[in-house]
């Protein structure tokens, strides 16, 4: 039974576009191998990306999907494809070679084909493959954020999911936080989140939560790590909620009894920056603004050295390895790309002494007509646990 998340025409208007820019470009037809990418356009969706799989899209006519033959049911039940659409290979086949065969066979006339070069899943040696194979008729051209550049700007139905995973992603730190304590281990902090995700109606992650105590909370991308919680210790939380794929994210930071003067200050002056940057946020602005606006708050403070980093990213649709879309879009120094309606983003400034303390405090929000609406709910504060 067919499940599609989004109705048929927001698909057959996201194919469209594509192709419309493939004509532009003069180019026959883009090969798509971004899990993401595959699930925007179709709605195709499953853990089984780690096998081979490429959309084809041609400039005109109906896609074609190569895919592992275990995965077509997953096609009938998510996806907007018939199976007229799906060339399937066997265990023993080699996909690649069917991927040629099967743009050759659908009439994509000759002439420079469009890649994603930057996908993580298309192997260097099937890259170099598809070129050997293809190259009687076709030559393959750097195709990368051709359906990117679609994906910025979400949909009214895209941001009704990302409302879902930001309430599945504050249900999952609350919980988290209520789990702390002194002499408790860090394994059952993140038990609790993930207790409260799932229950919560979240789904499988892009990138697993981040939970870590004391001094490992200076370590950038810290998970739990079985460590008992100890008093007057920092604690750094990062989880996000997935609904339909679609993520939203939230950073929180905490203290295990009466928080130093200089935890204080490294807290405040955080969440001043957060503010800064949200307060910046409107269209029209670009994203090296927002990044200065956070940046420089900290730079004021005299914290430059802890934080060597983007100020945010953009967030949506995410298949593991991670939750964001930064390579689409970062709210980064010097980055001259406009804001506009629509966009979505995570901000997380996190301020870190490696191997000493970390404290960190995001939201999820979107670009709205005249500013921005923060998606995520939670009190920006530091969370004090005990006294």
């Amino acid at each position: 039974m067919s499940q599609l998340i989004f109705p048929i025409e927001e698909f057959q208007s996201r194919v469209s576009k594509v192709q419309q820019e493939l004509q532009s470009k003069k180019w026959p037809a883009l090969l798509v191998h971004t899990p993401e990418n595959i699930f925007y356009l179709t709605g195709y969706q499953s853990p089984g990306y780690y096998m081979y799989q490429c959309l084809i899209v041609p400039a005109q006519g109906e896609p074609r999907l190569v895919l592992r033959r275990g995965e077509l049911a997953n096609v009938e039940t998510y996806s907007c494809l018939s199976l007229e659409q799906v060339v399937t290979y066997e265990d023993t086949n080699d996909p690649v070679e069917m991927t040629a065969a099967t743009v050759k066979a659908m009439g994509v006339a000759a002439g420079e084909i469009g890649v994603e070069t930057g996908s993580w899943f298309l192997q260097v040696r099937n890259y170099k493959k598809l070129a050997a194979c293809l190259a009687d008729q076709y030559s393959l051209v750097d195709g990368q954020g051709t359906v990117e550049a679609f994906r910025v700007i979400k949909s009214a139905n895209e941001l009704n999911y990302i409302r879902q995973a930001c309430k599945v992603a504050d249900a999952s730190m609350q919980a988290g936080l209520d789990a702390i304590r002194v002499g408790a281990n860090e394994d059952e902090a993140a038990a609790a989140m993930f207790s409260a995700m799932i229950l919560a109606g979240g789904e499988y992650l892009g990138m697993e939560p981040f939970i870590s105590s004391g001094n490992r909370s200076g370590n950038m991308h810290a998970a739990w790590g079985h460590k008992v919680i100890g008093q007057g210790e920092t604690l750094l939380l990062e989880v996000a909620g997935a609904v339909n794929r679609y993520h939203g994210a939230l950073m929180r930071a905490a203290y295990t009894g009466e928080p130093s003067d200089e935890i204080k200050r490294v807290s405040e002056v955080c969440i001043a920056s957060l503010n800064a940057a949200i307060e910046t946020i409107k269209p029209g602005v670009t994203a090296g603004e927002v990044d200065q606006a956070c940046r420089g708050t900290i730079e004021k403070a005299g914290l430059y050295d802890l934080f060597r980093k983007r100020t945010g990213y953009s967030i949506g649709v995410a298949f593991a390895p991670d939750w964001g879309e930064g390579h689409i879009m970062s709210l980064q120094r010097d980055d001259e790309r406009v804001l506009q309606p629509g966009m979505v983003f995570h901000i997380p400034p996190a301020l870190r002494v490696p191997n000493q303390y970390g404290v960190g405090f995001s939201e999820t929000l979107v670009v709205t007509e005249t500013g921005c609406e923060i998606l995520t709910s939670l009190p920006r504060e530091l969370t004090i646990i005990g006294g």
